[in-house]
């Protein structure tokens, strides 16, 4: 028997903030908290949301496992959670996982990392288990404590989707919440992602292969799912056109009464409007699209295999059907002013009123790299890797005045007054208030930024 603490880690306050906007469920730890075994006492401590210390927790329990999942701005915080774990009592062991754990294990080596998992997390972390207690043989895709990485001994990916163990985070689900969908639930039925855009890791994380669950069991665990608002983060939802006929088909035949918000490509959903207008009947409420860019030079370096023209039509079929746009924007470090008016005056003559703007972030293994005296970001300032923050420095202006375009189009584009009105409308006003108080703080954010960022050249 093993007592052990699943840990959702908090943010840096150096992060900027999609944390201030969007608070979701860990369903990576959900879905691991159903393959302890039963003899094992298990709890998830959601770090993003609780205000007592990590001490505090590790204090209270005294574990024996501690694991731990995050992002790349995470492994810093992730670090010092495994270093005071092992403090506290040194035979505590210590597993790290998530996806950049799985592109950038040699992040994470470090002598209070016990054990890193770089493949089929939720295949082998059962027998991981088994490991520890038994010291039986190490599974397949687990790294020991500063083991290096050698790619030709790694397993093939296989997927597997067990189903998420919802209860474990019922003290917490109240809180969880993307921008104005309220009380949301996350589910994924695919993995990984059919493109390979160049920016993008979510191919990189599956060496390209893309695999879908089987709908038959993502139904069967929608119906086991309390919440109305389905958040599908799958890497694109809006894919294959014979599975979304499927899915709409049983959602009709099952009579499933959710509100969804996917992922989708802005050709994907131009190019099949009668699809799409199924999907809004039986609950698409939101997507998500990444539109990356208006600029055709810029969609191309990219690797989109998409063109600007069709973003007019995307607006259309999701206005048509009184679907949400979140769009996502990148915004890349050879803009000058006039192509940030530019930007701003597409985004706002297509309808798209929320939007999401990244700096061009060279993540890690993604291959596509800038010469290191380009950024301004170091590697090992993992939470500054956020896509918020300007990583790269621009060609043709200051370093402080491009955040201050990059805060000027926020502005420009999110707080319309019609486009505030229509909000008053449509949501209430508490997600409003949430929205708005999200905003604020990562206004003050970029405002520091613009601040620390003059003595820049």
């Amino acid at each position: 028997m093993s007592k052990i603490l699943f840990i959702r880690p908090h943010a840096s306050p150096e992060t900027i903030g999609l944390q201030h906007l969007m608070i979701v469920e860990p369903l990576e730890l959900e879905i691991l908290f159903g393959l302890v075994r039963e003899t094992d006492e298990a709890e998830i401590i959601d770090m993003l949301v609780e205000e007592r210390s990590f001490e505090y927790f590790i204090h209270l329990h005294k574990p024996d496992i501690v694991c731990l999942t995050g992002y790349i701005t995470n492994v810093s915080i992730i670090i010092d959670y495994c270093k005071i774990a092992k403090a506290d009592n040194p035979e505590t062991i210590t597993i790290v996982g998530g996806v950049h754990c799985e592109i950038v294990p040699e992040d994470f080596e470090n002598e209070a990392v016990d054990f890193r998992v770089v493949r089929n997390a939720a295949i082998v972390f059962t027998d991981l288990l088994n490991h520890i207690d038994q010291k039986n043989d190490l599974p397949a895709g687990i790294l020991a404590k500063n083991e290096k990485l050698d790619l030709l001994k790694l397993p093939d990916f296989n997927f597997y989707v067990p189903w998420a163990v919802r209860k474990s985070v019922e003290k917490y689900r109240d809180k969880y919440f993307y921008i104005f969908h309220d009380k949301v639930a996350l589910i994924k039925t695919s993995y990984g992602c059919p493109f390979n855009c160049s920016f993008c890791f979510c191919s990189v994380i599956t060496a390209g292969k893309y695999n879908q669950r089987s709908l038959d069991d993502v139904f069967e665990e929608l119906k086991t799912i309390p919440e109305k608002e389905i958040y599908i983060v799958d890497d694109d939802f809006l894919t294959d056109k014979k599975r979304l006929e499927l899915f709409i088909e049983k959602s009709i035949e099952q009579k499933i009464d959710k509100k969804y918000l996917v992922y989708g490509r802005a050709d994907f959903v131009a190019n099949n409007p009668d699809l799409i207008k199924k999907l809004a009947k039986i609950g698409l409420r939101t997507v998500i699209v990444g539109f990356e860019s208006f600029f055709e030079e810029d969609l191309k370096k990219y690797n989109k295999k998409t063109n600007a023209d069709l973003y007019k039509k995307t607006m259309q079929v999701l206005n048509e059907n009184k679907i949400d746009c979140y769009a996502t924007m990148i915004v890349s470090p050879d803009w000058d002013k006039n192509d940030f008016k530019k930007m701003i005056k597409s985004v706002k003559s297509i309808g798209i009123h929320y939007v999401n703007l990244q700096p061009l972030t060279p993540l890690p293994k993604t291959g596509f790299t800038y010469p290191q005296d380009k950024l301004l970001i170091k590697k090992e300032e993992f939470e500054k890797w956020d896509l918020a923050h300007v990583s790269i420095k621009p060609s043709k202006m200051s370093v402080a005045n491009y955040y201050k375009q990059i805060l000027k189009a926020y502005n420009k584009i999110l707080f319309q007054p019609k486009v505030l009105l229509k909000y008053l409308k449509l949501y209430r006003s508490d997600m409003l208030g949430k929205m708005i108080a999200g905003s604020s703080r990562v206004r003050k954010q970029y405002q520091q930024k613009i601040k620390n960022s003059k003595r820049i050249k």
